[in-house]
């Protein structure tokens, strides 16, 4: 079934134009109204109210197109952007972009359409799951959206994100700040570009600092507990000599406790374990985790103010600037 986006692309015009032409309005020039009407017969495109409505702006509805929405850390975002929503009497409607496995390399694009078609003033792209060159060509008809956690220059002022590669440096940096030398690593996720960036980062405070980590003393992860477990127990396998764990996100740093503290090792007498996020969980772990503090939910709370501004005519003050945080507690010992 053909979308409005689909006729923007045919017609070669901004989705504004043709909802423009689709509710009869006279700012549209003969021109781009023959173009239009041509697409739309080519298409056998059907508009449902909520295409004829979009020129109005009237749904007051913000989408959410998501990789990152489960977990106890993203839900506590997605709380941010819902209490921010309501506070200015908007609504959220939310998609999962979890693509991967669906094996239709025009899903992202039929998702976003979805979300349009649904009645979305704006939408927020959050994670890096759908490719830049998707996004280009959504940006292109369809100009209010933002991207959380993710950045493409073209489009910086919609870009909302972190340093993952500084943070990642300064969490190796901890690490060798208290004497360690010996340090294994369970990474995020490398299909993902924070993954990879937060680990080159560790890659080169140990680089910066003479220290060699052997690939053995690697595991990539997925950020999950169950692959934080499972990683743990392949180091331990290994019989690996190595007195500091940095992991790629809270949930393996929590699970990698609990796994090294049933195998009969204490942290961090024995090994110490060094998380990422700052998760809601963090400061009751047992020990409490160290951990990089991540500003997701200023982030978050900058670009849903982002798209008010845009899409409702408000004015509300946005941030772009979000520095990351080094939490000492307790899950590093001090070997100086």
């Amino acid at each position: 079934m053909a979308t409005i986006i689909d006729v923007a692309k045919l017609a070669g015009v901004g989705i504004g134009s043709v909802s423009r032409v689709i509710n009869g309005k006279d700012s549209v020039s003969d021109k781009t109204k023959l173009k239009v009407n041509k697409a739309i017969k080519a298409l056998n495109y059907k508009p449902n109210q909520s295409a004829r409505s979009l020129v109005s702006k009237k749904f007051n509805t913000i989408g959410i197109w998501g990789t990152e929405l489960a977990g106890t850390f993203n839900s506590q975002t997605l709380r941010v952007i819902d209490h921010e929503l309501i506070t200015h009497e908007k609504h959220c409607l939310v998609t999962n972009g979890d693509i991967s496995n669906l094996g239709n390399p025009n899903v992202a694009i039929d998702s976003v359409n979805d979300l349009i078609s649904k009645g979305c003033d704006g939408i927020i792209f959050w994670g890096t799951d759908i490719t830049h060159f998707d996004i280009g060509f959504i940006e292109k008809y369809f100009p209010n959206i933002v991207l959380l956690n993710n950045r493409i220059e073209k489009f910086d002022q919609k870009c909302f994100y972190f340093n993952h590669y500084k943070a990642g440096y300064i969490a190796g940096q901890h690490l060798v700040d208290n004497g360690h030398k010996s340090i294994a690593c369970i990474t995020g996720d490398f299909q993902t570009e924070d993954g990879r960036k937060r680990h080159e980062g560790f890659l080169d405070s140990m680089k910066d600092n003479n220290i060699t980590v052997p690939s053995e003393f690697i595991i990539e992860g997925d950020y999950s507990f169950i692959k934080g477990q499972e990683s743990v127990m392949t180091l331990l396998k290994r019989n690996l000599d190595f007195t500091a764990l940095f992991c790629g996100n809270d949930q393996s740093a929590m699970s990698a406790i609990a796994t090294l503290t049933s195998n009969g090792f204490n942290v961090p007498d024995d090994i110490s374990v060094f998380g990422y996020d700052d998760n809601d969980i963090a400061p009751f772990t047992s020990p409490p985790l160290s951990t990089i503090r991540v500003p997701f939910d200023d982030m978050a709370l900058a670009a849903v103010r982002y798209l008010l501004n845009t899409c409702y005519d408000l004015q509300l003050s946005v941030e772009h600037n979000f520095p990351v945080e080094l939490i000492e507690r307790k899950s590093v010992r001090n070997l100086t």
